[in-house]
C-alpha cells in the first residue's frame, strides 16, 4: 500500500507549504497537500492529504482524506478518511469507512454511509 500511497500523492497539484497560514476557505478541483495551517472550511473535488505539520479546521469536503497532521473540526469524505500513525482527528467524520492506524487518535462520531440506499441515514 505504501507505493500506491507515494503514487497518488504525485499526482497532488496544490501544495501548503510548512510556512503558509491561510485564514478563510479553500475551493479546489484537484488534490491537496496541507503541511501549513488553514483555518476555514476546505472544499476539494480530489483528495485532501494532511501532512505531519498541517492544522486544519473546521470542514474538509473532499473524495478521500488523509490525516498524518491534525483536524479539528468535521470530516465528510466521499470514499474514505484514513488517520495515520500520528494523525489526530476531532470532530464528526462522515464516510464509505474510516481507517486508524495504530497511534493515530480519533475523538469524535463517524457515520458511514455506503452506496446501498438502504444502509443510509434518513434525515
Amino acid at each position: 500500500m505504501m507505493l500506491k500511497e507515494k503514487k497518488q500523492e504525485k499526482s497532488i497539484e496544490t501544495v501548503i507549504g510548512k510556512e503558509a497560514v491561510i485564514e478563510g476557505d479553500l475551493t479546489l478541483s484537484t488534490s491537496v497537500r496541507i503541511d501549513g495551517k488553514i483555518t476555514g472550511n476546505i472544499h476539494s473535488k480530489g483528495d485532501v492529504y494532511i501532512g505531519k505539520s498541517g492544522v486544519c479546521g473546521p470542514k474538509i469536503t473532499a473524495k478521500r482524506v488523509i490525516v498524518s497532521g491534525e483536524v479539528s473540526g468535521d470530516i465528510t469524505s466521499s470514499n474514505h478518511v484514513y488517520i495515520k500513525t500520528k494523525g489526530k482527528v476531532s470532530g464528526t467524520v462522515i464516510s464509505k469507512g474510516i481507517v486508524i492506524e495504530e497511534g493515530g487518535i480519533f475523538n469524535g462520531h463517524s457515520r458511514i454511509e455506503g452506496n446501498d440506499p438502504k444502509h443510509k441515514e434518513s434525515s
